[in-house]
């Protein structure tokens, strides 16, 4: 086995590992009906990190939320979320106070319980900037690019050398 050929398969061999891996981070949680999100802000901090990815279960009911759990909430449209920790709730109108643990406020309103998209189980630190930078256009293209032009070479490679078999 040539050296060329040793690198090729060494190549392979961590683009197949880096792929599994991110796909397991990415298709996993939704197997066991987590939600994920990247955090943009560090008002969560030092608990969770900007840049962290957050893995959120649904809740079905209100009473399954208690003060000091860490909820996701999202908007009328789902386009825009926050993540913060619970500090009161209003069970009459079902609504939370809610706070980011840098911040030294509440948040200026409470937020109707309608809107929590559920706990946050666990965080993986820097792990949204990766998300964040592969859900972008330009790199999803990018990264079509660089594995059509891989695979082009790896044709070239395997005709060229069934031609010299035959030569």
């Amino acid at each position: 086995m040539t050296n060329k050929q040793k690198l090729n398969i060494f190549f392979t061999s961590v683009v197949i590992f880096i792929a599994v891996i991110a796909v397991g981070f990415v298709f996993f949680p939704k197997l066991v009906n987590y939600k994920t999100y990247s955090i943009q802000t560090g008002s969560m901090e030092p608990n969770i990190h900007k840049g962290s990815m957050i893995y959120v279960k649904e809740c079905k009911n209100f009473s399954d939320y208690k003060v000091g759990d860490v909820v996701t909430f999202t908007d009328f449209g789902k386009t825009k979320s926050f993540t913060h920790r619970i500090v009161a709730i209003d069970e009459e109108n079902q609504m939370f106070t809610t706070k980011g643990d840098a911040n030294e406020e509440n948040d200026l309103e409470p937020t109707s319980a309608m809107f929590a998209v559920g706990k946050v189980e666990f965080a993986v630190p820097y792990l949204g900037y990766v998300a964040t930078f592969l859900n972008n256009t330009a790199t999803k293209i990018s990264i079509a690019v660089i594995y059509i032009a891989w695979l082009a070479i790896e044709i070239e490679i395997y005709i060229t050398e069934r031609k010299k078999k035959y030569e």
